[in-house]
């Protein structure tokens, strides 16, 4: 079951880290369901210690949660995506510094209500940098924790080692999804405004 929670958790990752803000703009629901998924995830390994049942159980409630409330809560969709991307970020990090289990797993939910609500305001002043910089650290972390689930033996995936390296390979998968985002800005952007044109048509013959 962790095996499948760290494929999970690489794939969901990946694409939050290379394409947040793409997503953000062009396919609303998916964005939001991928952060659920893995805020459900990362939740259910800090309540109960390993990525089993639960945290996949709790990752398909909150995709399935987020991905609806971006209908309908498409008026505050800001505001939401500052507490979905700060949580995620929150609750990655409390995942990577090991906190779960009954004690640390609290510990580690209130670092996600904490990080939500940091999210929240941030986003509402530097909307564009705040989805690129949280969607690229959180899919970084995700992909690393995902890939000690699938390769336990490698130390470079292992953050309990207390080795510098599982951290600066963390920081330069970021860099590297914030580079990657920025610059691809104005051709999302294009896409984006050619996806909406479709969907203001689609409005228009129903």
């Amino acid at each position: 079951m962790s095996i499948l929670a760290g494929i999970l958790l690489i794939i969901v990752g990946l694409g939050v880290l290379g394409f947040g803000l793409f997503l953000f703009y062009g396919f609303l629901p998916l964005f939001y369901a991928l952060a659920g998924l893995g805020i459900g995830l990362l939740l259910g390994e800090a309540l109960t210690g390993n990525f089993g049942l639960i945290a996949i159980v709790l990752g398909i409630l909150g995709a399935v949660i987020l991905g609806g409330a971006s209908y309908s809560l498409e008026p505050y969709r800001r505001v939401l995506l500052g507490l979905s991307g700060g949580a995620l970020v929150g609750l990655a990090i409390a995942s990577w510094f090991g906190l779960d289990g009954l004690v640390g797993g609290f510990f580690g939910a209130i670092l996600g209500v904490v990080g939500g609500v940091i999210g929240a305001v941030v986003v509402l002043s530097f909307f564009d940098p705040f989805i690129v910089a949280s969607s690229a650290l959180g899919g970084a972390i995700m992909v690393m924790t995902g890939a000690h689930l699938v390769l336990p033996a490698v130390k470079l995936f292992d953050r309990s080692t207390g080795e510098f390296w599982p951290t600066l390979i963390t920081l330069i998968l970021a860099l590297i999804g914030i580079g990657w985002q920025y610059s691809n800005i104005t051709k999302w952007v294009r896409t984006t405004r050619w996806v909406q044109a479709i969907d203001a048509v689609r409005k228009q013959h129903k």
